[in-house]
């Protein structure tokens, strides 16, 4: 009789894998942040007798007149109606002073000792043997008839030597404004509008108070040069292709079943 087929022992279950990690993603960095939106354009029309010209946006609008007949008046005088006008004004007593190596530096520092609480400057196209000594008035202040400084009080300080002095009853007018380009507008039409604007009120103020002479304006225009055209903002950069997660490696193939026994 025939034996029994043998039973063949089960195969072994695979032993199980531990799960793979899941796939991550690299973090992108955050779109860049759009640009603020423009302001509108304005320009500054300024004035300033003791800066230096220069500088964007500065116009010196300036205008030396006869004081005479105001000699021993209060600044306020001048003021008061410049206010009354919207007349953004500054008023400054002008000396003349000629010599030889005078030295700017200590004949303002004179200047400014000499009258409490003095703003002092030299005036545009100064030389080390002549120069126009500006006193800024103050609304307190005295028009005077007479120079700040004596001679001798320059050359003693040592600020100069052979000196004069000499004061023409002048007041220099210095005015100062601001302007916003409008829409349409161009920085030559803004700029004659605000010339214009000025001369008319220093002429009322000429013709309102006890100021004489000719009206004779110095102006240095330096407007800022046109902005660049605005471009539209650029799009965020766009992100990476995400990186797909590694492949599984293949399962290894079921362990063969061991050959039968033979009878």
């Amino acid at each position: 009789p025939l034996e029994p087929d043998a039973v063949l022992p089960a195969a072994a279950a695979p032993e199980p894998r531990a799960p793979w990690p899941p796939a991550v993603l690299p973090r992108l960095p955050p779109p860049p942040a759009l640009p603020p939106p423009s302001s509108p354009l304005g320009v500054s029309v300024t004035t300033d007798a003791s800066a230096p010209d220069g500088g964007a946006g500065r116009r010196h609008q300036r205008v030396l007149l006869d004081a005479s007949q105001m000699t021993g008046d209060p600044a306020s005088t001048l003021y008061d109606y410049a206010d009354s006008i919207s007349l953004d004004a500054q008023f400054h007593l002008v000396d003349t002073i000629s010599g030889t190596d005078l030295n700017q530096t200590k004949i303002i520092d004179l200047c400014e000792s000499a009258a409490a609480s003095a703003t002092c400057a030299i005036g545009d196209g100064a030389t080390t043997s002549e120069l126009k000594l500006l006193q800024l008035l103050d609304r307190n202040d005295t028009i005077r008839g007479d120079p700040l400084l004596d001679a001798s009080e320059i050359e003693g300080n040592g600020a100069g030597s052979g000196v004069t002095v000499s004061h023409a009853n002048k007041v220099e007018i210095v005015a100062r404004s601001v302007a916003i380009l409008e829409e349409g507008q161009t920085l030559d039409e803004l700029a004659a509008n605000v010339t214009a604007e000025t001369e008319q009120k220093i002429t009322q103020l000429r013709e309102n108070t006890k100021l004489q002479g000719n009206l004779a304006f110095t102006s240095l225009v330096m407007f800022p040069p046109r902005p660049p055209p605005s471009s539209p903002p650029r799009p965020p950069p766009s992100p990476p292709p995400p990186t797909p997660p590694p492949s599984l490696p293949p399962s290894p193939p079921p362990p063969s079943p061991p050959p039968p026994s033979p009878p």
